[in-house]
Protein backbone atom coordinates (compact mmCIF):
# COMPACT_ATOMS: atom_id res chain seq x y z
CA UNK A 1 0.00 0.00 0.00
CA UNK A 2 1.38 3.40 -1.01
CA UNK A 3 2.15 5.83 1.80
CA UNK A 4 0.09 9.02 1.37
CA UNK A 5 1.93 12.28 0.83
CA UNK A 6 1.79 15.09 3.35
CA UNK A 7 -0.41 17.05 0.94
CA UNK A 8 -2.85 14.11 0.69
CA UNK A 9 -3.02 13.82 4.48
CA UNK A 10 -3.51 17.58 4.86
CA UNK A 11 -6.34 17.47 2.31
CA UNK A 12 -8.00 14.56 4.16
CA UNK A 13 -7.67 16.45 7.43
CA UNK A 14 -9.27 19.48 5.81
CA UNK A 15 -6.31 21.77 6.49
CA UNK A 16 -3.75 23.53 4.33
CA UNK A 17 -0.34 22.09 3.51
CA UNK A 18 1.51 24.81 5.47
CA UNK A 19 -0.71 24.22 8.52
CA UNK A 20 0.00 20.51 8.36
CA UNK A 21 3.74 21.15 7.93
CA UNK A 22 3.69 23.28 11.07
CA UNK A 23 1.95 20.47 12.95
CA UNK A 24 4.50 17.94 11.63
CA UNK A 25 7.25 20.20 12.98
CA UNK A 26 5.53 19.97 16.39
CA UNK A 27 5.55 16.15 16.25
CA UNK A 28 2.48 15.17 14.21
CA UNK A 29 2.99 11.92 12.27
CA UNK A 30 3.48 12.80 8.60
CA UNK A 31 2.79 9.52 6.82
CA UNK A 32 -0.36 8.05 8.39
CA UNK A 33 -3.80 9.69 8.43
CA UNK A 34 -5.11 7.87 11.51
CA UNK A 35 -1.95 8.59 13.50
CA UNK A 36 -2.12 12.26 12.44
CA UNK A 37 -5.77 12.43 13.52
CA UNK A 38 -4.94 10.85 16.89
CA UNK A 39 -2.00 13.23 17.40
CA UNK A 40 -4.21 16.23 16.57
CA UNK A 41 -6.86 15.03 19.05
CA UNK A 42 -4.23 14.72 21.76
CA UNK A 43 -2.20 17.86 21.03
CA UNK A 44 -4.33 20.59 19.48
CA UNK A 45 -6.65 22.96 21.26
CA UNK A 46 -10.15 21.79 20.38
CA UNK A 47 -11.24 25.36 19.67
CA UNK A 48 -8.49 25.74 17.04
CA UNK A 49 -8.84 22.60 14.93
CA UNK A 50 -11.16 21.38 12.24
CA UNK A 51 -13.11 18.41 13.58
CA UNK A 52 -12.68 14.88 12.35
CA UNK A 53 -15.34 12.43 13.50
CA UNK A 54 -14.47 8.78 13.99
CA UNK A 55 -17.88 7.36 13.30
CA UNK A 56 -20.15 6.25 10.52
CA UNK A 57 -21.08 9.87 9.72
CA UNK A 58 -17.53 11.12 9.08
CA UNK A 59 -16.53 11.71 5.50
CA UNK A 60 -13.27 13.37 4.45
CA UNK A 61 -13.51 16.88 2.99
CA UNK A 62 -14.64 16.71 -0.61
CA UNK A 63 -16.20 13.26 -0.09
CA UNK A 64 -19.60 14.35 1.27
CA UNK A 65 -22.43 12.30 -0.15
CA UNK A 66 -20.33 9.16 -0.60
CA UNK A 67 -21.55 6.52 1.86
CA UNK A 68 -18.41 4.39 2.16
CA UNK A 69 -15.31 5.20 4.21
CA UNK A 70 -11.88 5.33 2.56
CA UNK A 71 -10.47 1.84 1.84
CA UNK A 72 -8.85 0.27 4.88
CA UNK A 73 -10.47 2.76 7.23
CA UNK A 74 -13.11 0.53 8.77
CA UNK A 75 -14.42 1.36 12.24
CA UNK A 76 -12.36 -1.56 13.63
CA UNK A 77 -9.20 -0.26 11.93
CA UNK A 78 -9.84 3.24 13.26
CA UNK A 79 -10.38 1.94 16.80
CA UNK A 80 -7.20 -0.17 16.58
CA UNK A 81 -5.17 2.82 15.31
CA UNK A 82 -6.46 5.05 18.10
CA UNK A 83 -5.73 2.34 20.67
CA UNK A 84 -2.15 2.19 19.34
CA UNK A 85 -1.86 5.99 19.40
CA UNK A 86 -3.08 6.06 23.01
CA UNK A 87 -0.51 3.43 23.97
CA UNK A 88 2.23 5.43 22.23
CA UNK A 89 1.27 8.46 24.32
CA UNK A 90 1.42 6.38 27.50
CA UNK A 91 4.82 5.01 26.48
CA UNK A 92 6.00 8.62 26.10
CA UNK A 93 4.74 9.37 29.64
CA UNK A 94 1.96 11.58 28.30
CA UNK A 95 -1.70 11.59 29.27
CA UNK A 96 -4.37 10.21 26.98
CA UNK A 97 -7.15 12.31 28.55
CA UNK A 98 -7.72 14.37 25.39
CA UNK A 99 -7.87 11.21 23.26
CA UNK A 100 -10.28 9.25 25.49
CA UNK A 101 -13.57 10.66 24.11
CA UNK A 102 -12.47 10.00 20.52
CA UNK A 103 -11.19 6.53 21.43
CA UNK A 104 -14.46 5.65 23.20
CA UNK A 105 -16.45 6.90 20.19
CA UNK A 106 -14.28 4.84 17.84
CA UNK A 107 -14.77 1.71 19.97
CA UNK A 108 -18.52 2.37 20.07
CA UNK A 109 -18.68 2.77 16.26
CA UNK A 110 -17.35 -0.76 15.67
CA UNK A 111 -20.24 -3.13 14.87
CA UNK A 112 -20.68 -5.83 17.52
CA UNK A 113 -19.89 -8.52 14.96
CA UNK A 114 -16.45 -6.96 14.31
CA UNK A 115 -15.35 -6.09 17.84
CA UNK A 116 -13.19 -9.20 18.17
CA UNK A 117 -10.93 -7.77 15.45
CA UNK A 118 -10.08 -4.58 17.38
CA UNK A 119 -6.52 -4.60 18.70
CA UNK A 120 -6.83 -3.74 22.39
CA UNK A 121 -3.96 -2.66 24.62
CA UNK A 122 -4.11 -3.75 28.26
CA UNK A 123 -2.57 -0.53 29.63
CA UNK A 124 -5.02 1.65 27.71
CA UNK A 125 -7.94 -0.60 28.63
CA UNK A 126 -7.07 -0.29 32.34
CA UNK A 127 -7.42 3.48 32.03
CA UNK A 128 -10.70 3.24 30.11
CA UNK A 129 -12.08 0.78 32.68
CA UNK A 130 -10.72 2.47 35.81
CA UNK A 131 -14.06 3.80 37.14
CA UNK A 132 -15.71 0.37 36.99
CA UNK A 133 -12.62 -1.54 38.12
CA UNK A 134 -12.51 0.68 41.22
CA UNK A 135 -15.91 -0.75 42.19
CA UNK A 136 -14.72 -4.38 42.06
CA UNK A 137 -13.91 -5.72 45.54
CA UNK A 138 -10.35 -6.81 46.15
CA UNK A 139 -11.23 -9.38 48.82
CA UNK A 140 -11.16 -12.79 47.10
CA UNK A 141 -13.85 -13.99 49.57
CA UNK A 142 -16.29 -11.12 48.86
CA UNK A 143 -19.96 -12.01 48.39
CA UNK A 144 -22.67 -10.51 46.19
CA UNK A 145 -25.93 -9.26 47.69
CA UNK A 146 -27.50 -12.67 47.03
CA UNK A 147 -24.68 -14.42 48.94
CA UNK A 148 -22.96 -15.84 45.87
CA UNK A 149 -19.18 -15.34 45.58
CA UNK A 150 -17.94 -12.32 43.61
CA UNK A 151 -15.03 -14.33 42.23
CA UNK A 152 -15.34 -17.71 40.54
CA UNK A 153 -13.61 -20.64 42.20
CA UNK A 154 -13.26 -22.33 38.80
CA UNK A 155 -12.26 -21.49 35.24
CA UNK A 156 -14.80 -19.56 33.19
CA UNK A 157 -16.70 -21.37 30.49
CA UNK A 158 -16.29 -20.09 26.94
CA UNK A 159 -19.71 -18.43 27.06
CA UNK A 160 -18.89 -16.75 30.40
CA UNK A 161 -15.59 -15.49 29.00
CA UNK A 162 -17.37 -14.17 25.88
CA UNK A 163 -19.94 -12.39 28.07
CA UNK A 164 -17.19 -10.89 30.25
CA UNK A 165 -15.25 -9.71 27.20
CA UNK A 166 -18.36 -8.07 25.72
CA UNK A 167 -19.11 -6.41 29.07
CA UNK A 168 -15.61 -4.90 29.43
CA UNK A 169 -15.60 -3.76 25.78
CA UNK A 170 -18.93 -1.96 26.36
CA UNK A 171 -17.49 -0.25 29.44
CA UNK A 172 -14.40 0.87 27.46
CA UNK A 173 -16.66 2.13 24.64
CA UNK A 174 -18.69 4.22 27.10
CA UNK A 175 -21.81 2.13 26.50
CA UNK A 176 -22.00 1.11 30.17
CA UNK A 177 -21.27 3.68 32.84
CA UNK A 178 -20.33 3.38 36.52
CA UNK A 179 -22.97 4.94 38.75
Amino acid sequence: MKTPSQNEIARQLGISGPTFSAQVARGCPANDLLAAQAWREANLNIARRKGIRFDQHYQPPGQQGKPTPPPGHTPAAQATALMAAAFALLEADQTIDALVPTLRAALHAVPKTERDSVGLNLDVMRLLLADVLAMVPTDRNAKCDDGSPVFLDRDMTDSEAQFAGEFWYQVAAGELLAT
